[in-house]
């Protein structure tokens, strides 16, 4: 429907510049001097120039004039930054500096912010790939795949696209139980070139009756699998290759899959000897790095690799995976018995018409208002305030936020 599209193209041509700002917004902001730190610094100035870039190019007002806009958000989406690197290593760079680790309401305080940026930032990203993948040039677009080092997204491509209809990068009739076949030999490939060694992996559909009708974001769970895989195998082969010695003598990981009614229900169960207790607060904290595989390795190997970008970001994996699932109202938990092994738990709504799962300060965007808590603002209660977060940098956010989108706005 070129009509519908052309007006998708002038709200997204509108609502990107005002996410940019805000992205800008909550990087320039992070709490304990992380904002201070130069790869952070990188990524916000990275922001400003899409921003001032979308700011000099009008709304587009034909059909010619959004193939210019489109092509435009493409070579955005294709920078060779990362994102979650820059941010990894800014993280870094900060903690090496500093002289004394944070209290417990400071490292929440950073995960919050941290977790707020990267959940907001999946809307920003979910909206430029629909948009550019659902434009009548999608096909030349979808061989390059966008995601540049996606190895398995082309092999699911090729042999999944008579079998499920796609829009954009959403798609419906969506076998999640294929789906996830393809990332377990993947990783199953990427451990055996950094192991020598890999456990199986169980797949079993355990649904009670076959439906075929999931909506859902296929990268999003190809991401999320692929970390929580990758996560059991590491740990399997840790915990019992070095006194065993073959394949067939480690415990195979067990993935179940449920589709009912109002989730898909998957379970991915390990014997990799579990996580402690003292342990089990930090499996999702960003920077957090478990087990003992080798820098050299790491860099070396495919298995260090994001199974969507191909970037190596070490310490991001659980934390993204979270926040993928909770995107739309999702979940995933972990459940852990020291020295037995873990059993991770992931639920996926059926999309139908369940909206984006944003933080409460960026709710009030797509109604093309600031996503600040204030009293003009419906979409967030009155009584939601943070002292430590919003009234001692209130001032300073509103006079960044307003230099940033005047001409968004």
């Amino acid at each position: 429907m070129p009509n519908q599209r052309l007006g998708n193209a002038q709200f997204l041509h509108q609502e990107l510049q005002i996410r940019l700002a805000q992205r800008t917004v909550d990087l320039l902001t992070l709490p304990h001097g992380l904002n201070h730190s130069p790869p952070i610094q990188n990524v916000a100035h990275l922001y400003l120039k899409y921003l001032r870039k979308l700011q000099d190019m009008p709304a587009p007002t034909t059909d010619e004039k959004d193939e210019v806009f489109t092509e435009s958000l493409r070579e955005i989406l294709l920078n060779p930054t990362s994102i979650p690197m820059e941010v990894a290593r800014g993280i870094s760079t900060w903690r090496d500096d500093r002289r004394e680790d944070l209290g417990p309401m400071e490292t929440q305080e950073l995960e919050d912010a941290l977790i707020r940026f990267f959940t907001a930032r999946v809307g920003l990203r979910l909206m430029t790939e629909h948009h550019i993948l659902s434009s009548p040039q999608a096909c030349q677009i979808q061989s390059e795949r966008l995601l540049r080092n996606c190895k398995i997204n082309k092999q699911i491509k090729l042999e999944q696209q008579s079998q499920q209809e796609e829009t954009g990068c959403i798609r419906t009739k969506y076998d999640p139980v294929l789906e996830v076949e393809k990332v377990a030999k993947e990783v199953t490939r990427q451990t055996v070139e950094l192991f020598g060694v890999c456990p199986e992996i169980d797949i079993r559909d355990c649904s009670m009756k076959p439906n075929t009708n999931f909506t859902y974001v296929p990268h999003h769970l190809q991401y999320i699998m692929a970390e929580l895989l990758k996560n059991s195998c590491k740990a399997t082969v840790q915990t019992h290759h070095n006194s065993s010695g073959t394949n067939s003598e480690l415990p195979p990981i067990r993935v179940v899959i449920a589709k009912g009614a109002e989730d898909v229900s998957i379970q991915i169960s390990d014997r990799g000897g579990g996580v402690p207790r003292s342990v089990m607060r930090q499996v999702f904290q960003f920077g957090f790095c478990g087990g003992s595989v080798s820098n050299e390795d790491w860099e070396n190997s495919d298995f260090g690799k994001d199974i969507i970008t191909g970037d190596r970001v070490r310490g991001f994996g659980l934390p993204l995976a979270r926040i993928y699932a909770r995107y739309f109202g999702g979940e995933l938990t972990v459940k852990s018995m020291e020295g037995h092994g873990l059993d991770a738990y992931l639920y996926l709504p059926r999309l139908g018409d369940a909206c984006e799962h944003l933080p409460l300060t960026v709710r009030a965007s797509p109604g093309g208002e600031v996503s600040l808590p204030n009293e003009k603002s419906s979409a967030v209660p009155l009584d939601y305030k943070n002292p430590r977060n919003e009234v001692e940098r209130e001032a300073r956010r509103r006079q960044v936020l307003d230099i940033l989108t005047k001409r968004a706005l």
